[in-house]
């Protein structure tokens, strides 16, 4: 790649200097012969086309990545503080970490073990704030809804019912919605009143623009004290908790 790099140096220079007419023929017989030696090089060294690729993607990525950040900076209060937000954990904690998740999605239910896991083993120091964002289609948006109107009943009988759905695999239709519900100790009959509620559709359409603007294209997506984990990776995830711990 160095050697490439050189090539192009070299060439680089030569046409990026003024020309003068008298110049043009022989600088048109040099750029032919230069782009010989990089044809020659290239197909001597076919990788450094897929070096050249995996570097052009590694920008595109943190450029993306520094958009995100960006829309974090500007997005603080949505992201912490919306009150309707439901949560585990202490409400003075030392690390907040928040999660647009999907009861549908199997790496959702992936990543709950490690949030399950940080949840035994720093209890009050760790806050989950969980932001519904249901993007699997039907079955997901009932979900939501029905999670979102438990949680009227208490943040303890939310946190049974999530935990209950998000390790359910498979469809969740409204009926197996009600069977996760009960077991969860769930009043099922005020559940589905309290879904007609157009709040609780209010505010799983304001975490749809939230999510839209911090660019969360699947799900899970975590911000662990501010550091983007996105997907269940349970090793980069346990990585930021650890740096955002020792602070």
């Amino acid at each position: 790649m160095l050697r490439l790099f050189a090539i192009m140096t070299a060439a680089a220079f030569l046409f990026g200097c003024q020309q003068s007419p008298a110049d043009a023929q022989l600088n048109e017989r040099s750029r032919e012969e230069v782009g010989e030696i990089v044809r020659a090089y290239i197909l001597e060294n076919p990788e450094v086309i897929e070096e050249a690729l995996i570097e052009l993607q590694r920008r595109a990525q943190a450029r993306e990545m520094e958009n995100v950040y960006s829309a974090i900076e500007r997005n603080v209060a949505a992201i912490y503080g919306d009150e309707r937000d439901p949560r585990f954990g202490g409400d003075e904690p030392d690390v907040t970490i928040v999660e647009f998740m999907d009861y549908k999605c199997s790496y959702c239910r992936v990543a709950n073990e490690w949030v399950t896991d940080v949840n035994e083993r720093y209890g009050d120091r760790v806050q989950f704030i969980f932001k519904e964002y249901p993007i699997l289609g039907p079955d997901s948006l009932e979900a939501s809804r029905a999670a979102l109107a438990a949680l009227n009943q208490g943040p303890e009988i939310y946190e049974l019912f999530h935990r209950s759905m998000i390790n359910a695999s498979g469809p969740l239709p409204a009926d197996r919605i009600d069977q996760l519900a009960a077991l969860a100790g769930v009043d099922v009959a005020q559940m589905r009143t309290d879904m007609e509620d157009e709040a609780i559709m209010a505010h799983i359409l304001d975490v749809r623009a939230l999510g839209q603007a911090l660019e969360v294209s699947g799900t899970p997506f975590f911000i662990v004290d501010g550091t983007v984990v996105a997907g269940a990776n349970s090793l980069a995830l346990e990585e930021a908790l650890q740096r955002a711990l020792r602070g």
